[in-house]
């Protein structure tokens, strides 16, 4: 049951392994038996994407992503404070970007790939579902920062 809780690490990883393997098939296939196979870049993109995404999300989860070193140089209250008031920001683009996604998702409902005939709607569902994940971590994070178990970013 380990594995459950690095679920997230599984899909990522799963997704990477399926662009590597269906991209060196797309070569082989193509430059090796010379027999054009137009459904691996569609797999290879739908792949890439759920990638990325998953990759936004576990960045947010594991606090990984950019930030400003500069507030760790301020006082603990103030740090504090700041790095509040960049959750907020933070979770307000989130929600938006997921608002947005969803609404991308169901208007992409009865568009269709040109070759494997699969709705978008399978390759931008990902883009809302990343976004409430995100908002998870930012939100868990954020009431920790709140508590005071975080201080500035950093666990405490």
């Amino acid at each position: 049951m380990k594995w459950l809780r690095h679920w997230l690490e599984i899909i990522a990883g799963s997704c990477l392994a399926v662009v590597v393997v269906v991209t060196f098939l797309q070569v082989l296939f193509r430059f090796v038996l010379k027999i054009p196979t137009p459904w691996t870049e569609e797999v290879t993109r739908f792949a890439f994407a759920y990638m990325a995404f998953i990759g936004a999300v576990l960045g947010t989860k594991y606090h990984s992503h950019l930030n400003v070193d500069v507030i760790n140089q301020l006082p603990p209250k103030i740090r504090t404070a700041v790095t509040a008031v960049g959750y907020m920001v933070t979770i307000a683009f989130v929600a938006f970007f997921t608002y947005y996604g969803w609404v991308h998702t169901m208007n992409s409902k009865l568009q269709t790939t040109p070759t494997l005939q699969v709705s978008l709607m399978y390759m931008y569902i990902i883009m809302p579902i990343s976004g409430v994940l995100m908002l998870y971590y930012l939100v868990k994070a954020f009431a920790q920062e709140v508590r005071g178990k975080r201080q500035g970013g950093e666990v405490a």
